[in-house]
């Protein structure tokens, strides 16, 4: 059995979070947000930021939504109430607490799980959609270290 929020597993995503988060950015990238209205040549804006608008079910309000093709149409299904249609789902802008700079590797990761990330260049920012709790304890960064098998008792496990 994994034990991800376990003292041990929680010492090993906070080696983690050491090793791939570099610094909270969240005033910087709010006000570079906010320029972006006004001046066109700020570094980046909304439109840069990825995953930052949810698909989400018509019908129930559900945001898992998988695509798929048939017969030379595109389909959608909601796997919250089975709805399937071929008109694309609404969508919803995510609320960002905080902005992280964080190794490409996690970028890459973080946008596999549909996280907000926005590339400006020079780095990769992590829209987080949490707070109020440790980066470690995100369920996101838990999934992260579950898949790469290093948490306690799995086959990679880190030493602590």
């Amino acid at each position: 059995m994994i034990k991800g929020n376990s003292a041990v597993s929680q010492r090993i995503k906070e080696k983690f979070v050491d090793r791939e988060v570099y610094a909270c950015v969240s005033g910087m990238v709010e006000y570079i947000l906010q320029k972006s209205y006004e001046d066109r040549d700020a570094p980046f804006s909304w439109d840069d930021a990825e995953n930052f608008y949810l698909p989400t079910c018509r019908k129930c309000g559900s945001t898992d939504i998988s695509e798929f093709e048939k017969d030379d149409s595109t389909f959608y299904k909601c796997n919250g109430c089975g709805e399937i249609t071929d008109e694309e789902p609404e969508t919803e802008p995510r609320e960002v607490y905080e902005w992280w700079i964080v190794s490409g590797w996690l970028a890459d990761k973080l946008r596999q799980y549909n996280e907000v990330i926005i590339d400006d260049g020079f780095n990769q920012i992590w829209g987080r959609c949490t707070t109020g709790q440790a980066i470690l304890l995100d369920g996101v960064i838990t999934d992260i270290c579950e898949k790469m098998e290093i948490l306690e008792g799995q086959k990679n496990q880190w030493d602590v």
